[in-house]
């Protein structure tokens, strides 16, 4: 397979907002301070069933989003000339959700233990389509979404997985611990071109407020890895990586088509210092786990880890100097998380 180059954390490490130096440093080791291991052993890739030439929208929820209502409608309301389903998942303890089953335009299914792979899992085994669209419960897709993501995997027969945009919407007034560029602590992601394109790094892999997967292929990775994700409200996450990578593996391709959009609608509550600190320790923790349970083909080594602690520290001071003091703090999350990264390795001896 062709070598990929995992600059993992680009879109954390906010690369336009640090000294040029700076920059080429974090951007030479992460090229060239890496190790590889042997990668997990795929299942055996059989596909059982045969899916119907359709898409089916999954939304997965605890049923505390308010967008809700706003993301289901947006999704009836597709521009789309050709029937699509809908399949929500209900991960909340109690089924707050039962009254919809009688609903004819939403097919629902009940998933009472926690864990957000587990629901997405079950939101495939639930779909006919072959062309699998997940959205966040948060989230309100463009018109335009469903027709985008249909044209993307008709036109490209070896995309496995294809993404789009998610634009994130900020509360008004802005919330001062928001730093443009940093959208993506909140699960912002925006491209700058406008036609279909193939990614391979991980820091371009799209994320599943807006991920699509074809049904074939999810049932030849075995699906979601349970053991990442989300369960209930803490911060781990790293599932549509590990499928990613996987996808790449079987031999098919990952692209991003601009034309589908969703809009993001985070609640107020989640801009705060600890959800900055929270989301950026377990980006980068992930990232090497991912490493570890043979996902990702290439990891970091101890004076990487190292190397991005100093980088940091001297990145902080530059901040600082400039009166940057908001975006200094994002920097000393990555560097505490380095820390912790670094800790973990000494401890298990790894070189």
């Amino acid at each position: 397979m062709k070598r990929t180059y995992n600059i993992s954390l680009a879109k954390l490490a906010g690369f336009r907002k640090i000294h040029p130096i700076l920059l080429l440093k974090k951007l030479w080791n992460e090229v060239f301070n890496r190790t590889t291991r042997k990668q997990k052993a795929l299942p055996a890739g059989k596909v059982k069933k045969t899916y119907q030439d359709k898409l089916s929208f999954i939304i997965c929820t605890m049923g505390e989003s308010d967008t809700l209502p706003q993301t289901i409608r947006s999704l009836r309301q597709q521009e789309i000339g050709e029937s699509f389903e809908i399949i929500l998942v209900d991960n909340s303890p109690q089924g707050i959700f039962l009254p919809l089953k009688a609903e004819d335009s939403i097919r629902y299914v009940r998933v009472p233990e926690l864990g957000l792979s587990r629901a997405r899992n079950a939101g495939a085994k639930a779909a006919k389509g072959e062309y699998l669209f997940y959205i966040d419960d948060d989230a309100v897709a463009d018109p335009r979404a469903a027709a985008g993501m249909l044209e993307a995997f008709r036109r490209h027969k070896k995309a496995g997985v294809v993404g789009g945009q998610i634009l994130l919407e900020l509360p008004v007034p802005a919330p001062l611990v928001f730093v443009p560029g940093r959208e993506s602590v909140w699960s912002g992601y925006a491209v700058k071109y406008q036609k279909y394109r193939e990614v391979r790094e991980q820091y371009a892999f799209p994320y599943g407020a807006c991920f699509g997967i074809r049904h074939s292929v999810f049932e030849a990775i075995g699906g979601f890895p349970e053991s990442y994700g989300r369960t209930g409200h803490d911060y781990a996450g790293g599932e549509e990586t590990a499928v990613c990578f996987d996808v790449l593996r079987l031999g098919y391709r990952i692209g991003i088509m601009p034309s589908v959009v969703v809009y993001h609608h985070v609640a107020p509550e989640r801009f705060t210092k600890e959800h900055i600190r929270k989301t950026i320790r377990a980006g980068i923790l992930t990232t090497h786990r991912l490493y570890l349970d043979g996902h990702a083909p290439e990891g970091w080594t101890k004076d990487y880890v190292s190397m991005r602690i100093d980088i940091a520290r001297k990145e902080i001071q530059d901040l600082c100097r400039r009166g940057n003091e908001r975006e200094a703090f994002y920097t000393k999350c990555e560097q505490e998380a380095f820390l912790e990264l670094y800790s973990y390795m000494e401890d298990r001896g790894v070189s």
